[in-house]
């Protein structure tokens, strides 16, 4: 069955060396073969995400938290800021130095990886 929004197929052919390298760069990307492709082609920047993913949950977490503590404020008209502030603070904080440590690892491993043998 043919894809309505991508009727034409393509199909080349490349050496060993090629398919090892484009291999490489797919798997680097976190993509699937014809997004990268089509990533490069397009003159897309690449950037692998997977690493952030780990955070997302945590980020949910505090927004919940922080729901609660504004509805606690509406309710009563003021909250427990010795209680409640220390824990969202240190939330906050473990989030912080996540993002800041894939933030260093993303710098060292540049998201261009469309460029030819390696070269980014």
């Amino acid at each position: 069955m043919a894809n309505k929004s991508r009727p034409k197929q393509l199909s080349f052919r490349v050496s060993e060396e090629e398919w090892e390298l484009l291999q490489q760069k797919i798997s680097e990307s976190g993509m699937n073969q014809q997004r990268y492709i089509l990533s490069c082609v397009l003159g897309k920047e690449i950037v692998n995400t997977d690493g952030i993913k780990e955070i997302v949950p945590e980020l949910k977490r505090q927004g919940t938290n922080l729901n609660q503590i504004a509805q606690r404020l509406n309710e009563r008209g003021y909250i427990d800021y010795k209680k409640e502030l220390p824990t969202v603070l240190d939330e906050v904080k473990i989030v912080w130095q996540s993002l800041r440590q894939y933030l260093k690892s993303w710098d060292k491993h540049s998201p261009r990886l469309c460029n030819a043998r390696g070269k980014n």
